[in-house]
């Protein structure tokens, strides 16, 4: 057998291993056998004008722990066995999809296994319609996706763990903190007037370094609950968001005499108090790290495109140097001595949890002693 291997040149024109493949799949059933066992976890083909009809292939059945020579080739034996609410999601989609060929069928739905335990099948579809656009049948796949959501279930026990974990520690840590600015404030008040230029300099060491202490227990926990966190998405109003943000700033933007701007801030998906934490790092970075004789002007732009949110906090600070555009994205990353800038070094990684937590990506560019901007996406 021989082609004109030139024909797949032409993209207008029937990739010659396209054709040969499809007759292969009319002709040679190992081949279309080979392909729902290697692609997919079971077929299953529905006649809709005598809906207890249906086959399954047996794959579906050996997921379940059953002999699929025991079942019947009948709705009535799945139907039987799947999680009721989810049937009624899956009849829902279905008269979705045969009234609209558009409307995915598409859902993840529960089955109990022979020995009782829970099976979760991803199940897709497509209607098959005659002349007149009737569904007069379903072709449809199932995927197990059982290991997948063990996994889930693991990684969210684990997270929780460690969000418990972090509560508890920054509990045990804050305590002593506490006790330690106290009795420096009584010492201070013993001593009075009395104390000499040097021991005021160490009490005002030891003061900031407690300060400096519970500012990093804080981030800490805030970065454990934010991996942590299992809740789900909203719709989020961003304008709002950002304007209820400025309002907690109010202090810092009248004592710097900063300026904020927001453009095209529109409605996204995402979690509210994780986003507030992102944008919250980001506007208080901006102020933060501007030039001491120059008042912070900051721009918040959104741009919606097709497949999610893209914003941009763009400042006139100090700017970073390219080589550490990727480090300061890094747990505990801190480009100035404390002295200059306080801070935890915490902030971007949060930043950049966040927008993972959210499907998007975060990079910034950015001109030394100009300013800089950072990007972030929110997947939609």
């Amino acid at each position: 057998m021989s082609y004109n291997s030139n024909s797949c040149l032409d993209n207008n024109k029937q990739h010659y291993l396209k054709e040969e493949l499809y007759s292969l799949v009319r002709n040679d059933p190992a081949i279309f056998e080979f392909l729902q066992a290697g692609a997919l976890d079971g077929i299953w083909y529905w006649d809709l004008e005598k809906p207890e009809h249906e086959w399954i292939s047996p794959q579906f059945w050996k997921i379940l722990g059953f002999d699929p020579a025991e079942k019947k080739h009948l709705a009535a034996e799945w139907q039987d066995l799947i999680d009721k609410g989810d049937l009624q999601t899956a009849a829902t989609n279905l008269d979705k999809h045969c009234s609209d060929p558009n409307y995915p069928y598409d859902q993840l739905v529960r089955y109990r296994h022979k020995n009782g335990s829970t099976v979760w099948i991803r199940c897709r579809g497509m209607a098959i319609r005659n002349q007149h656009g009737k569904p007069i049948r379903m072709l449809g796949a199932h995927t197990d996706i059982t290991q997948l959501k063990l996994t889930e279930e693991k990684l969210m026990h684990a997270n929780k763990e460690l969000s418990d974990f972090a509560h508890a520690a920054s509990h045990d840590l804050k305590a002593p903190l506490r006790t330690i600015s106290g009795m420096l404030s009584v010492l201070q008040e013993l001593i009075g007037d009395d104390i000499s230029e040097e021991g005021q300099q160490i009490f005002e060491k030891v003061n900031n370094t407690a300060v400096r202490m519970g500012q990093l227990i804080q981030g800490l926990l805030e970065y454990a609950e934010l991996t942590g966190t299992a809740s789900k998405k909203e719709t989020v109003d961003s304008e709002r968001l950002i304007q209820d943000i400025l309002k907690d700033f109010a202090e810092d933007i009248k004592s710097t005499n900063a300026t904020i701007t927001t453009y095209n801030c529109g409605v996204v998906t995402g979690n509210p108090a994780i986003l507030r934490q992102l944008f919250q790092n980001l506007i208080n970075n901006a102020i933060k790290y501007c030039h001491k004789d120059v008042s912070p002007c900051i721009t918040i732009t959104g741009t919606k495109q097709e497949t999610n949110w893209q914003f941009a906090v763009a400042d006139n600070g100090q700017g970073i140097e390219p080589k550490y555009h990727q480090r300061i994205f890094q747990l505990l990353q801190r480009l100035h001595h404390y002295s200059d800038v306080e801070g935890s070094g915490l902030g971007l990684s949060l930043c950049k949890k966040a927008v993972d937590y959210h499907g998007g990506h975060i990079w910034l560019t950015s001109e030394v002693g100009k300013g800089s901007t950072f990007y972030f996406t929110l997947s939609q």
